[in-house]
């Protein structure tokens, strides 16, 4: 883009950085069409320029009549461009990490049905794509990710393929996985054994993870609890006393009021 570059010469930021970060993003996301990146800006700098314009129309018209009027409307119209400036961005992240919580799930599954694919005698990158074509319909992020994983391992090597997975999904069960297949790689050690504990190890972990929330869940429903039935409790408890307060207070100023 022309006016990349020198708007990150003077801000100081290495446009290719940047890029590179909104590609991982992106990725992350699961847009990986090859204009991904710049539909994501064209729609957010569109956006923008839509409301900068609208914002700068309004003014001109309010500002004939009431200065003070047209200074307050481009105040908001200022902030709300910004505002749509970074809600792109942030709907990006989250989708991002509502896909990685996705995967997360996703991989016991899969390690499962890849480890009765390396019982079975096939090698691992068709056991890839055999568990990818698998978790289609059940799991289709990570049988997206297992696909780009497979045709890594077909252009160029394994370790490239899985250190390109973990650098796309940054979560520890990938970061572990990529280790152990890259691992048992280099020294030709079973791999389907290998596999076969972590998938125990992390159903254990994810086991002990529910025991954990469940656990906190209790502690965390007692302040919405309490906040919810303390009212109705004190009009219960303190109503009856309250009206025979109230009738006897009343009686006492009619029997005042007639002596």
């Amino acid at each position: 883009m022309w006016f990349g570059r020198p708007s990150a010469q003077l801000s100081g930021v290495d446009e290719e950085a940047r890029f590179e970060q909104l590609d991982l993003e992106l990725s992350r996301a699961g847009w990986y069409k090859a204009d991904s990146r710049e539909r994501f800006l064209t729609f957010r700098g569109t956006l923008v320029i839509f409301v900068s314009l609208a914002t700068a129309a309004a003014c001109f018209v309010l500002a004939l009549e009431d200065f003070a009027t047209g200074a307050a409307v481009a105040l908001v119209g200022g902030a709300f461009a910004m505002l749509l400036w970074a809600l792109p961005q942030l709907y990006l992240r989250s989708a991002g990490q509502q896909r990685l919580k996705r995967i997360r799930r996703a991989i016991p599954d899969a390690l499962d049905l890849m480890t009765m694919c390396l019982s079975g005698g096939l090698p691992l990158s068709r056991a890839f794509r055999y568990v990818s074509q698998e978790l289609a319909s059940a799991h289709p992020d990570l049988s997206t990710e297992f696909t780009i994983v497979q045709r890594h391992g077909e252009m160029r090597s394994l370790d490239f393929a899985f250190r390109q997975f973990a650098k796309r999904i940054d979560v520890p069960e990938v970061q572990s996985l990529s280790a152990l297949v890259t691992q048992s790689q280099r020294l030709g050690t079973d791999i389907s054994t290998a596999i076969r504990n972590y998938a125990d190890n992390t159903r254990l972990r994810r086991r002990q993870t529910a025991d954990e929330r469940a656990n906190k869940a209790s502690v965390k429903m007692l302040f919405p609890l309490t906040l919810c039935l303390l009212p109705s409790v004190f009009m219960i408890l303190w109503g009856p006393s309250v009206l025979e307060l109230w009738t006897f207070l009343q009686s006492f100023q009619g029997t005042s009021a007639g002596g």
